[in-house]
């Protein structure tokens, strides 16, 4: 990953629901995983989606990039890790899945987003002052 201003780690497994019929996770299965941790992330900060929503802005993802590594299979032990690494103009935030007890990478990536007014429904060329003023303590 590359230098990331805040990190954070969760920790998952893989359930049925997310196996295919080749007994692995289905590739369109990981993003619930990169959920996970980019709401610790911004719980984090303080600006999880509450918050974003009072704030007046929101943040969609508009760019997703995934390399897998190793496939991950049924009830597998995971550790998620997440580190926003953008923020000026955009927000990045990479992530890495490896499993739990091994720690062989099993994939990484990351997602890009923007800020969006929530009144004009106008997508920003600036990240807002609200969440610069988040980031604040960790730069």
């Amino acid at each position: 990953m590359r230098r990331a201003i805040v990190k954070s780690e969760i920790f998952s497994e893989a359930q049925f629901h997310d196996i295919d019929p080749m007994n692995i996770v289905w590739h369109g299965n990981y993003p619930r995983f990169f959920e996970l941790a980019r709401v610790e992330i911004l719980d984090k900060i303080r600006y999880g989606y509450d918050e974003m929503k009072a704030s007046g802005y929101a943040w969609p993802v508009i760019e997703m990039n995934i390399r897998y590594a190793h496939p991950m299979t049924l009830r597998e032990k995971v550790k998620i890790s997440a580190g926003i690494t953008e923020w000026e103009n955009r927000l990045k935030i990479d992530f890495e899945i490896r499993n739990k007890e091994t720690n062989k990478r099993l994939c990484k990536a990351y997602t890009t987003h923007v800020a969006v007014d929530l009144k004009t429904n106008t997508m920003l060329w600036e990240t807002p002052k609200v969440f610069r003023d988040r980031l604040e303590p960790y730069l």
